[in-house]
């Protein structure tokens, strides 16, 4: 995987701290004081304790401890419940700017090439990486209150005894030092659990999705053994990333432990000689806890922070090639609460797909008179074939279809059209003005595409056929009509509300297609581009769906071999290796 020049950790942090800045502060806030809190406690405890003794006047009377104890448990009660409240908000606002953010950068890539690896790893990533580097803003001030309180600790106990409190010094350096040494270890196992997880939940996924091809093949078993294979290796891979945080952690506190104890000796041989007092011990007892806590907090913060630079690593990796900093960048909200788009500024989805109904219909000098595509080329990275120069013209209303043999470059030609796939030369203009970015410039109400094989999603009939799209009822059924869906749907007990399962499952071949065909006809596009959309159909089927396709007022582009699309075309691109061998008119009167 190619990994793309990142600021380091902490600047992302600070971006997703300056996003929610009141939130965070009012967390912030709550946590200082809950951290701060054992300052008051332990000099409380120290005035208790040189009450009981009586050796030296006290300051305060025990009505008073008790008053000020009481006063101290209610308030820091009352500090956790709105630091809870706080932190909720802070969190699932940290959490949506990364999703949209990450969202925002799959949607903008061209459509073969959205996501970096598998969609396992790309689950696993918007899951766990997500989560947890959201979590490492808090870092920020459960460190400053850590140290906060160290600081003033120290400070007092020094103002106490200064001798031994030189003592706690000890152990917070063997933590760094050990936290130091361990560091490109720490981040080495963690990335390695991370990918192992990655790899488990999209095998898992491609079961889901391939349950009748397994069936029919009779691999059931060895499928199975192909995931306990993979659960093994995460197993082992996630008990090495448990026992690697347990002994370092163990390292950490072990080492505090000791140093509190090394503390509480030197203290007893100074009682011994009197220039202590149980008030100090007291005192030195109540804040050395917090110390030794510090102290293993210290070894924590420092493993925790490396492992959020290898879930921002990960997600900086999900950008391709996008600026890093996209990855944090703020989203503007305008007046209304609408969210803007921080790409192009602008209302709408992040592809650019107009959402106002004014947009949802282009304007006359828009609409599609003429496409040209001239020297198109984009060869597969993997295999190296793909199409070359290739050049034709569309004019509007008419029929345009690609055939040639498996393999020539069909399916390539029309997704490096429409921008799913990137080309490495060529134009292509609409209307004579060079398209600059297919990708987001042929959606609807412009271009719609339909795949030789259409992905469904789970849930009814109609939400498929819609997809989001604002289209009212008597656009539903001529899309409905124009599919040839209307003897299906009267079958169906629920009609358009039939839930069709997951990717279509409970509809036949023919029946996804004409789903598929249907969200494409529901858009009312200028320019309709589909690969094999026919294919499942039976004859008469497959007639009367092309006779009413080409009733409608729009321009096409249809990669097949039918008969029944061949005999209405104005024109056929033969294709072979790569290449248009020839252009011909071919519509039958």
């Amino acid at each position: 995987m190619r990994r793309t020049a990142s600021p380091p950790t902490s600047y992302f942090i600070g971006r997703l701290i300056a996003y929610q800045p009141w939130w965070w502060s009012g967390d912030a806030l709550c946590w200082l004081l809950f951290h701060t809190w054992p300052l008051f406690a332990g000099l409380l405890a120290r005035e208790f304790f040189i009450l009981l003794q009586g050796n030296e006047p006290a300051r305060l009377g025990l009505p008073a401890i008790v008053a000020l104890a009481a006063a101290l448990g209610v308030s820091r009660a009352g500090i956790v419940f709105v630091a809870s409240i706080a932190n909720g908000q802070e969190r699932f606002r940290f959490r949506a700017l990364l999703w949209h953010n990450l969202m925002m950068s799959i949607l903008r890539r061209p459509g073969a090439r959205a996501l970096p690896g598998t969609v396992g790893e790309a689950l696993s990533t918007l899951r766990d990486d997500v989560l947890n580097t959201a979590e490492a803003a808090d870092l920020v001030f459960d460190s400053a209150a850590a140290f906060l309180f160290a600081a003033g600790g120290l400070a007092i106990l020094l103002r106490v005894n200064a001798r031994v409190t030189l003592f706690v010094f000890i152990p917070i350096t063997v933590v760094i030092a050990v936290a130091h040494a361990v560091r490109a270890q720490l981040t080495g196992v963690r990335e390695r659990s991370r990918q192992a997880t990655a790899r488990v939940t999209g095998a898992i996924g491609e079961v889901f999705s391939s349950v009748q091809a397994i069936q029919v093949a009779a691999a059931e078993e060895l499928m199975l053994a192909y995931l306990r294979r993979l659960s093994d290796q995460r197993r082992l891979a996630m008990v090495r990333d448990a026992l690697q945080r347990l002994w370092v952690d163990a390292i950490f506190r072990q080492t505090a432990d000791l140093g509190a104890g090394l503390v509480l000796l030197v203290a007893a041989t100074q009682m011994r000689a009197g220039s202590f007092s149980v008030g100090d011990l007291a005192l030195f007892s109540t804040y050395l806890m917090q110390v030794s806590d510090f102290t293993g907090f210290l070894g924590w913060l420092i493993n925790t922070y490396r492992q959020s630079g290898v879930s921002v690593r990960r997600l900086t990796d999900m950008l391709q090639g996008e600026p890093a900093a996209r990855l944090v960048e703020h989203l503007r909200l305008p007046r209304g609460g609408t969210t803007r788009s921080p790409v192009d500024g602008r209302g709408g989805d992040p592809v650019g797909r107009p959402t106002d109904a004014e947009e949802r219909t282009l304007r006359p000098p828009d609409r599609l008179r003429c496409l040209e595509v001239s020297g198109l080329t984009y060869h597969h990275p993997d295999s190296g074939r793909g199409i070359t120069d290739v050049s034709f013209k569309l004019e509007r209303g008419t029929v345009t279809v690609i055939t040639g043999r498996l393999g020539s470059g069909k399916t390539t030609l029309v997704r490096t059209l429409l921008g799913l796939l990137q080309a490495e030369r060529g134009e292509v203009r609409w209307n004579g003005e060079l398209v600059r970015d297919p990708a987001t410039f042929f959606v609807p109400p412009r271009a719609v595409y339909t795949a030789q094989v259409p992905t469904l999603l789970s849930g009814t009939i109609e939400d498929n056929i819609r997809s989001g799209w604002p289209s009212d009822a008597a656009q539903l059924n001529r899309a409905v009509y124009g599919a040839v869906l209307e003897r299906d749907l009267a079958e169906f007990p629920a009609g358009l509300a039939t839930v069709i399962g997951a990717r279509g499952m409970r509809l036949s071949g023919g029946q996804v297609q004409r789903v598929a065909a249907a969200r494409m006809f529901v858009r009312e596009a200028e320019l309709l581009v589909c690969d094999d959309v026919s294919s499942a159909l039976d004859d008469d089927t497959e007639q009367l769906f092309w006779a009413r396709a080409f009733e409608q007022d729009a321009t096409w582009l249809i990669v097949s071999h039918r008969p029944a699309v061949l005999a209405r075309a104005d024109q056929v691109l033969e294709m072979d290796a790569g290449r248009v061998l020839g252009t011909c008119e071919s519509r039958e009167s």
